[in-house]
This record gives C-alpha cells, sequence and structure tokens, in this order.
C-alpha cells in the first residue's frame, strides 16, 4: 500500500495549536491526542462532558497530513516508528514544560497509539491513558517490560466494525494490554471507527474512579 503524504512541520507542538480548558490551579492535565488527518480542535468537544478536577488540553500532530495532521505515517510501517518516536519526543518535551503535572491522556485512533507510546517509552510518564479505536505500534519497545511491571490503568474504547481492527487484531491489541496494563475495556459490537455516548460514559467512570478524582464530571452525554 503506498505511504500516504506525511510532512514534518516542526519537531516540537505548536504552542499556538492549543485548546486548553483550565481547572483550579495546579490541577493536573490531561492531554487529548487526535486521530489521522483531524486537529487539536476535535476532541475538545469532550471536555465538557469531563471531570471539571482536571485541565483539558488539546494539541496538534508534529505532522501535516493533508488538510490535517498526524501523529505517524498511515498505512505505518512496524520496522519503521520514526515518525511516533519523533511525535512522543515532541509530547515529552511540551509535558517537561508544564507547571502542573500531566496526569494522563485520552487519544483516538493515531492519538490512542501516541498516548500508549509515551508509556512504553516511560511507564510512569502517565498515570493512565485512555485508547479509543486505537492500538499500540506493532512492534516489540524496549521498554514494554518496564510497562508490564508498572501496570498502570488503561481504557479502551473501540468498536466491532471498526475497518481497522479484524478479529486477529482485536485479540493482539487486547492480549498485549492485559499483560502491560491495568485494562478496562469497553467494546461497541455496532460502533465502527468512532467513539460514541456509551464509550464517553464509560470514561467519565474511568475517570472518576481512579485515585483522588472524584469530583463530578462537567456534564452528561447528550
Amino acid at each position: 500500500m503506498t505511504q500516504s503524504p506525511l510532512t514534518l512541520i516542526s519537531p516540537d507542538l505548536d504552542p499556538g495549536a492549543v485548546v486548553r480548558e483550565e481547572a483550579e490551579p495546579g490541577a493536573g492535565i490531561v492531554l487529548l491526542l487526535h486521530g489521522l488527518g483531524s486537529h487539536e480542535g476535535d476532541l475538545a468537544g469532550l471536555i465538557p462532558l469531563l471531570p471539571a478536577r482536571f485541565t483539558y488540553v488539546s494539541v496538534r500532530g508534529i505532522h501535516r497530513y493533508g488538510a490535517g495532521f498526524a501523529w505517524l505515517e498511515h498505512p505505518l510501517d512496524p520496522e519503521r516508528p520514526a515518525a511516533l518516536e519523533a511525535s512522543a519526543q515532541a509530547v515529552e518535551r511540551w509535558i517537561a514544560a508544564q507547571e502542573a503535572p500531566v496526569v494522563g491522556a485520552i487519544g483516538f485512533s493515531q492519538g490512542g497509539m501516541l498516548a500508549l507510546q509515551l508509556l512504553r517509552r516511560s511507564p510512569r510518564a502517565l498515570d493512565f491513558v485512555v485508547n479509543l479505536s486505537g492500538a499500540p505500534f506493532p512492534a516489540p519497545m524496549p521498554g514494554d517490560a518496564a510497562l508490564a511491571e508498572a501496570s498502570p490503568p488503561v481504557l479502551w474504547g473501540h468498536g466491532g466494525l471498526d475497518p481497522l481492527f479484524d478479529e486477529d487484531r482485536e485479540e493482539q491489541v487486547r492480549r498485549y494490554l492485559r499483560e502491560h496494563t491495568q485494562l478496562s475495556e469497553v467494546l461497541r459490537p455496532a460502533l465502527g471507527h468512532a467513539v460514541d455516548e456509551v464509550e464517553v460514559e464509560a470514561i467519565v467512570r474511568f475517570l472518576a474512579e481512579l485515585p483522588g478524582t472524584d469530583a463530578p464530571a462537567g456534564g452528561a452525554p447528550a
């Protein structure tokens, strides 16, 4: 399959391409990481529905993809994680520059892969990850053993009709997450490559049940 036109814009996240919703001073930051060809405004629509304890920050991919942005090429080459690694390094530098702690990430598709990659590079980088219709990069990584030992909580929401997940790939992702994280799974049998209100409700519960996150949600799914 032909590789997509992917152009690196900058090695760092664009500070002008951020949607930020502040909580109280010093609140933990939850990153929102969009999918292929999208932008920082995409997952920002979730923010009013999520627990108000956190500061939510939605950022833009460092690669140009058509009219949108990306974190890595599509289709990916399982022997060449360079684009994903560059994205992970950019996010790590952004995290290091924040005054408040970055405690978690919510990623859709490529954004979910990137969130998991941050944990594979450093299992203590985030306290938790919400992976929506995403998967780990399909190759072993040096940090996998350390991640299995740390076993952070991960919510995996995905659709049974997602064209990017056949039965074998779905089981591979499930096995990896069970072996390396504390997995909570929400499977929506009739859903494609998307997020529905049931998954949003599951995200709200997942965030609210994490230690120290007993603040009420900002709203209820429509």
